[in-house]
């Protein structure tokens, strides 16, 4: 088993990249080439990106890109090319499988993995995460609903290749969008919130709200570090201020924002009925 296993959970486009580059370099936390597995929420049904052949597909890129080099170049990646080759190699994902991709770790405290989906997870997905660690903690970052849905729009949009398209595509595209199952489930907090709980310990869950991320970045990491019990590094002032995963900036449509608010309105009367809201977001 993995002695201590710290979880990012989401949600997705509120903070989690932020906050896995603040911590990538600790030198308690060790994290695997691939910043999110998603394993177990795989094991669960909730997505399939571990299939056998995506995998494969990940290896083949990693072999691309070290066997174009020169002989000292492969040599300098060999623990890339090998723990992808782990990643690869089984047909069958397994906790035996998921232990092994953190192999290299050099005795450092933590082991990492960052998912938004594993906050999706009801307790069958918890339970297969204690018989693979010993000890976890989890984050799970919140922002203002609003601007988290339209910034997962964006997203979105840059992710298939159509980030100039995010207006001209439509209001009719962007309400079918709003609609899937796969996309509204991020903004369902209050939910995801309820299934965590179900399944955590209070001293092994922490809620956290991207806007403190950006008003107090350094006291925010401070008490990231403090609950998942490492050394408090003080961070690299650049990098704590530095935006990651941007997308273009477009004027957000009155019709569209209206209609975000009517479909989110059971969601924010939710949080607030949990104690979640955040008083720096909007009404």
């Amino acid at each position: 088993m993995i002695d201590n296993l710290f979880l990012s959970v989401g949600a997705m486009k509120a903070g989690t990249t932020w906050l896995y580059e603040q911590l990538k370099n600790h030198p308690e936390i060790h994290f695997t080439p691939e910043k999110e597995i998603h394993y177990f929420a795989n094991k669960v049904g909730i997505e399939n990106q571990l299939n056998h052949r995506n995998r494969i597909l990940k290896l083949k890129g990693v072999l691309q890109k070290n066997a174009n080099g020169n002989a000292k170049f492969i040599s300098q990646n060999l623990d890339e090319i090998s723990w992808y080759s782990d990643y690869a190699h089984d047909a069958e994902i397994s906790n035996e499988w998921y232990e092994k991709l953190f192999k290299f770790n050099p005795n450092k405290k933590l082991c990492a993995d960052f998912s938004n989906l594993y906050c999706q997870m009801s307790s069958d997905g918890w339970e297969n995460v204690r018989r693979a660690a010993k000890n976890v903690k989890v984050i799970y970052t919140l922002r203002d609903p609003l601007e988290r849905l339209w910034s997962h729009y964006k997203f979105h949009m840059k992710w298939v290749n159509r980030e100039d398209e995010a207006l001209d595509a439509g209001f009719e595209n962007f309400k079918e969008l709003l609609d899937k199952n796969f996309f509204w489930v991020n903004a369902e907090y209050a939910k995801n919130y309820e299934l965590l709980k179900q399944s955590l310990n209070n001293d092994e869950l922490m809620v956290l709200y991207f806007e403190d991320f950006r008003e107090q970045p350094i006291e925010m990491l401070n008490k990231v570090q403090i609950f998942l019990g490492i050394e408090q590094i003080q961070p690299n002032i650049e990098n704590i201020n530095k935006k990651v995963n941007k997308t273009k900036s477009f004027d957000l449509p009155v019709e569209w924002l209206d209609y975000m608010k009517i479909k989110l309105e059971p969601e924010i009367s939710a949080l607030k009925d949990n104690g979640l809201w955040c008083d720096k977001w909007g009404s």
